[in-house]
């Protein structure tokens, strides 16, 4: 776990570092020329990197943002558009948060997050019986994220 959070940290810290030295701000030579060290631009799983530290970090439009420049570059994404959703659900627009669940299960339709997710986002909206058909599909496939989401469901039927 401590290796995971490191790995994080690193990543986000590298990430600043990238955008502080990416310049943007005019000035100065041009840098054309030999030797100077270029900087390879993010790839999409730098910028997933990226996303999930800031939702982590619980920053989810800077996230958001994040999620959708991986997707800019890698279009079938599934993981970038599970993590889209969730940072979408949780700033409040629950009905975007769908499409994107619904793209990472099209791309990859045995997705066990984006189906808890989902399930989770349906809840949030008041549909119960939404949630548990995708608590169903979880539990078919022994997926322990079919708990989680059964925890969900608990927790919204008990709340009064």
């Amino acid at each position: 776990m401590r290796r995971v959070i490191l790995f994080i940290i690193c990543i986000t810290a590298a990430g600043a570092v990238f955008a502080a030295g990416s310049g943007g701000g005019g000035g100065g030579g041009g840098g054309g020329g030999m030797g100077g060290g270029s900087a390879r631009a993010p790839s999409a799983y730098d910028l997933y990197q990226t996303g999930y530290a800031n939702s982590n970090a619980g920053r989810y439009q800077d996230a958001v943002n994040d999620f959708k420049k991986a997707i800019a570059l890698k279009s079938d994404y599934a993981e970038a558009y599970n993590m889209l959703g969730f940072c979408t659900r949780k700033l409040g627009n629950v009905d975007e948060a769908f499409t994107y669940y619904e793209k990472a299960l099209k791309i990859k339709p045995n997705f066990p997050e984006a189906r808890e997710y989902y399930g989770e986002a349906y809840l949030q909206q008041g549909n119960l019986a939404k949630a548990v058909q995708q608590y169903i599909i979880l539990e078919k496939a022994g997926s322990k994220n079919a708990r989680e989401l059964l925890e969900k469901i608990d927790e919204f039927v008990n709340k009064s």
